[in-house]
Formats: structure tokens, sequence, C-alpha cells
């Protein structure tokens, strides 16, 4: 029996030893390689990656924040636009009406002109 203590520790020592080495690796693959520090580690990756997405997303609300603004802007310079055109075309509808008023005139001046100078 106290020859297997041995053999056992033995064992179970290079067990430690291979699952140290194991967990070193994962550490390393993680954290960073103290031997290549000008490898980035996965977890600086994944934070440079998640940094990047968060400022596309800041990009993306901020485009259509203002998509929407331009859009708003448009449309009440549109809704002038209208207004003017409205009041435009009432004007030379009474402005044409107005005209045809004094041309009634005229012809009815020519006419009482006319009438006269024919007596």
């Amino acid at each position: 029996m106290t020859e297997e203590r041995p053999v056992q520790a033995q064992e179970c020592y290079e067990h430690h030893m291979l699952l140290k080495g194991q967990l070193d690796r994962i550490n390393n693959f993680l954290f960073g390689d103290p031997e290549h520090p000008d490898e980035l580690a996965v977890t600086a990756k994944v934070n440079l990656m998640f940094n990047v997405l968060l400022e596309i997303k800041r990009w993306a609300i901020g485009a259509v924040f203002t998509f929407a603004g331009c859009l708003i802007f448009l449309g009440s310079h549109f809704a002038k636009m209208d207004n003017i055109a409205e009041k435009l075309e009432t004007h030379i509808k009474q402005t044409d009406t107005a005209i045809e008023s004094i041309d009634r005139r005229l012809v009815n001046l020519e006419e009482i002109i006319y009438k006269r100078g024919n007596k």
C-alpha cells in the first residue's frame, strides 16, 4: 500500500500540472499572454467590438432623429408653400375678377361715349 501512494501522488501531480497548464492557456487566451503582449486578448476584442457596436447604435439613433427632423422641417416648409400658393391663387382670381369688372366698365363707358358721339 505504501508503494501505491507515491505512484498515485505522482499521477495526481501530473494531472494537476496538466489541468494547471490548461487553465494557464485559457487564462492567457481570455486575458492576454504576458509572453506575447502585442496580441489582443479575446476579452479586449469583445470589449472593442461592443464599444464599436454601441457607437454604431448611437450614430444610427442620431441619424434616425436627424432624418425625422429633416422630414418635419420639409413638411412645415411644404405646408407654408401650399398656404402661399392658395393665397396667390386667391389673389390672382380676385385680380382677374377686378380686371373683368374694369373691362366691362370700359366697354360700357365706350358704348356710352360712342352713343353720345353719334347723336
